[in-house]
């Protein structure tokens, strides 16, 4: 937290959301419709509105505080296209179940990597929950994580710092408490499977221990386990959303976002290495025929002539 500034509310960042959506939708001349639409059309549909990114960037410093800061004011939508690594929405329809809504960039823990991998810079990963499945307007929240130098694909825990948030429907910071540095955790399988005797966890893991993490996302992106502070000695201490107890929680995802916070730089390299391991998988997939020896030269003709025929005399190439 930055020095003198006080610990934004839930009720202070919506004020700074209603006062940004104001400035932008004031006439203001011939380019206010474009404005006005566009604030609806991105700020609007995302877990991070322009008053909790305006609220996370008071909480944050330098790069990373500006890097927040962009997403407050989007002028256009390659700003969004840029920032905006993985999402998927999920909702409750029929006033009973969950049903899959839109999965934009693919569900569960592989399309999630195929989208953020090879990221270098801050990330910032938004969940937004449900305890009641019947009603969505039952025990909402949304919770999120900084992650301050990408993600890696390990079975222990990692990084050299982070936060947490609660930013729905009250907004705090859980800053680095520094008597333990299990900032991160996340798993996936790897890509040639081997047996384990005592298998890690696959998934997505803030705070605590392996195996009773403070945040826990599954390798479905279907639940997320939320434990008491009392687990965990890496983050700050506190209620993760406004119900919460000393028992484990396991609520239902709605969405899931990550956000880049590196700019363009981190964008870039982020493609860079794509195009490098899509060159390397094709490179993979072809089949150099010249590279095989005919048959009358291989080994394995000499082995079949000598079990057919172990009398028949051969002259030795020297």
């Amino acid at each position: 937290m930055r020095r003198g500034l006080t610990p934004i509310g839930g009720l202070e960042a919506d004020f700074w959301e209603s006062r940004c959506k104001s400035l932008l939708l004031q006439p203001n001349g011939a380019g206010t419709s474009n404005i006005s639409a566009e604030y609806t059309s991105s700020a609007k549909a995302h877990l991070l509105t322009c008053g909790r990114a305006w609220a996370l960037s008071l909480s944050q410093r330098s790069s990373l505080s500006e890097g927040i800061f962009r997403i407050c004011f989007p002028c256009n939508d390659d700003v969004i296209e840029e920032s905006l690594l993985y999402r998927v929405v999920r909702e409750v329809r029929n006033g009973s179940a969950l049903n899959p809504k839109s999965y934009v960039h693919g569900k569960g823990m592989n399309r999630f990597w195929s989208n953020v991998e090879g990221y270098h810079g801050p990330l910032l990963l938004l969940i937004s929950a449900i305890l009641d499945e019947s009603s969505e307007s039952t025990g909402k929240w949304i919770i999120g994580g900084l992650i301050q130098e990408g993600l890696e694909n390990r079975d222990v825990f990692y990084g050299s710092g982070g936060c947490l948030y609660s930013m729905y429907p009250v907004f705090h910071v859980f800053t680095a408490s520094g008597k333990e540095h299990n900032y991160l955790y996340s798993h996936l399988h790897p890509a040639v499977r081997v047996y384990e005797r005592n298998p890690k966890p696959l998934g997505i893991g803030f705070g605590g221990s392996i195996g009773n993490e403070r945040v826990f996302i599954d390798e479905d992106f279907a639940k997320v386990t939320i434990r008491h502070h009392a687990v965990d000695k890496t983050y700050q201490p506190g209620s993760l959303f406004p119900t919460q107890d000393f028992l484990p929680v396991e609520a239902s995802i709605l969405e899931v976002e990550v956000w880049g916070l590196g700019g363009k730089t981190a964008k870039e390299v982020q493609i860079s290495y794509k195009k490098r391991e899509e060159l390397f998988t094709e490179q993979r997939r072809k089949v150099d025929l010249k590279t095989f020896g005919s048959w009358e030269d291989s080994p394995e003709k000499m082995m079949m002539d000598m079990i057919s025929n172990p009398n028949t005399v051969r002259r030795e190439e020297r």
